[in-house]
């Protein structure tokens, strides 16, 4: 990525001189309020008061313009403290990428498409490779944990953003769904009968945590294996 540019001074009486830090800067601003996918170098140059060829001058098309913003938009991320332990660490992160992407909407579905391309995203990919790897799981078990967790992390935030987009005039989240489970027969259907109760009290923020809870048991199973392996060769070398 090229070098940033200092954000400019204003003058009063006439614009901000026009910079990439300002068009990134504003960008960032646009997706806030509408998202990424709706992003648009005629929407940007419209909010900065110039002509799209202004624009053009400072960032090469759409695409560059997009990294860009994920990029700015990850660089706010602040990492948990080092010192938690594996689980801690990957649940309190989980937390905190997630209320980013809610608070823009669009940035995983980026990611989900392109994968961890730019310089914020590639260090939490690095530096959760690195926490699995220090808790014994293999370098390419490590990076396949990463994959799975962070597909799953988007998804759910994908997922949320569908339903907070919705009207306030559109029925309740599955309302459908729970009136069609409703009428199939008990004893046929035991298992929808005995769940369906539970999945209508539940919350999002509560199912969020839930999921959440079970990608990091899947984890901590699979550092208790390693774990143990270790241990056993260790006592097979002594016999």
């Amino acid at each position: 990525m090229p070098s940033d540019e200092s954000k400019p001074r204003k003058v009063r009486g006439r614009p901000p001189r026009l910079s990439r830090a300002l068009v990134v800067a504003t960008a960032v601003e646009l997706v806030r309020e509408d998202g990424l996918r709706t992003l648009s170098m005629r929407s940007l140059a419209e909010r900065l008061g110039v002509t799209p060829m202004a624009v053009y001058k400072h960032v090469a098309n759409r695409d560059e313009l997009a990294l860009w913003v994920v990029e700015e938009i990850f660089a706010t991320l602040l990492l948990p403290e080092d010192r938690l332990e594996p689980l801690a660490w990957l649940r309190e992160l989980a937390r905190r990428v997630r209320a980013l992407g809610l608070a823009n909407r669009g940035v995983m579905d980026f990611l989900l498409e392109e994968g961890p391309i730019v310089g914020a995203t590639l260090v939490i990919l690095d530096r959760t490779v690195r926490k699995l790897h220090d808790a014994g799981v293999p370098w390419e078990e490590a990076g396949a944990l990463h994959n799975t967790f962070f597909s799953w992390l988007a998804g759910a935030v994908r997922r949320q953003e569908q339903w907070d987009s919705r009207s306030e005039e559109a029925p309740p989240l599955f309302q459908r769904f729970f009136a069609a489970a409703a009428t199939l027969p008990p004893g046929e259907y035991p298992g929808i009968a005995h769940t369906l109760p539970h999945m209508q009290a539940t919350s999002i923020e509560a199912e969020f945590e839930a999921s959440l809870s079970f990608m990091l048991e899947g984890i901590q199973r699979r550092i208790d294996a390693r774990l143990a392996g270790v241990r056993r060769g260790r006592l097979t070398r002594k016999a």
